[in-house]
């Protein structure tokens, strides 16, 4: 009988991936790991979430827009904030430990904006994994149907590790949003929420290394039994 991943195994081994191998990814298995991720819990089952996958030339194509858009000084277009106005000072803590530890690994010194700026730039092509996916949500939905699409991409994470394989979610594609309906077709109504890099990692590479912080059980968790 074939060895089958534990779920807690597949939490424990996803991380963010920035670099994957250039093999591509069977389009059968892609297909599988949506279709099963499909069955993510949704209010109300609505399953509001709507998924484009760009693989091969598409994919290319893409990644060739959204560079040629930054290369041209073309702004911003987010359609949400990815991040609160202001942080808290622990929160603030831990996206500024991330990111030093992130830049390290990579010999990019503080204040270095251009390499920076290249590392950056490596989202757009989605680490160089096969698989691109952008993840989005009918602008009619409300809150909830956000926290729904979560719970979905979550699945889309974890069953890729059980077919060996590793992403990274990256909230970098809602920037350049109007570049990303224009190439994959995607109408007005929807939401760019995210993209997420699918294949193979490079498990050698440098990124790969990162091993982020998680805070303790106490920190986060309040427990009522009176």
């Amino acid at each position: 009988m074939g060895y089958t991943m534990k779920v807690s195994e597949a939490v424990l081994t996803r991380r963010s991936m920035r670099a994957f191998k250039p093999d591509p990814v069977p389009r059968q298995i892609v297909e599988w790991i949506i279709t099963t991720a499909s069955r993510a819990a949704s209010n109300g089952n609505l399953q509001p979430w709507k998924l484009h996958v760009a693989m091969g030339t598409a994919r290319q194509r893409l990644s060739q827009a959204i560079l040629a858009a930054i290369d041209a000084g073309e702004a911003d277009t987010r359609e949400y904030e990815v991040y609160p106005r202001a942080f808290t000072p622990e929160y603030d803590r831990r996206r500024k430990t991330v990111g030093k530890q992130l830049y390290t690994l990579l010999g990019v010194p503080r204040g270095d904006a251009a390499g920076m700026a290249r590392q950056f730039r490596k989202n757009y092509e989605f680490f160089g994994a096969p698989v691109g996916m952008i993840l989005c949500v009918d602008r009619e939905m409300g809150d909830g149907q956000w926290i729904d699409c979560g719970i979905f991409l979550d699945q889309l994470m974890l069953l890729a590790r059980e077919k060996g394989l590793h992403t990274c979610p990256q909230a970098a594609f809602s920037r350049y949003q109007r570049v990303v309906r224009r190439e994959l077709g995607i109408p007005d109504e929807e939401v760019v929420i995210c993209g997420l890099a699918l294949g193979y990692a490079d498990v050698g590479e440098v990124p790969n290394n990162l091993w982020t912080e998680r805070v303790s059980l106490a920190d986060f968790t309040r427990w009522h039994d009176r």
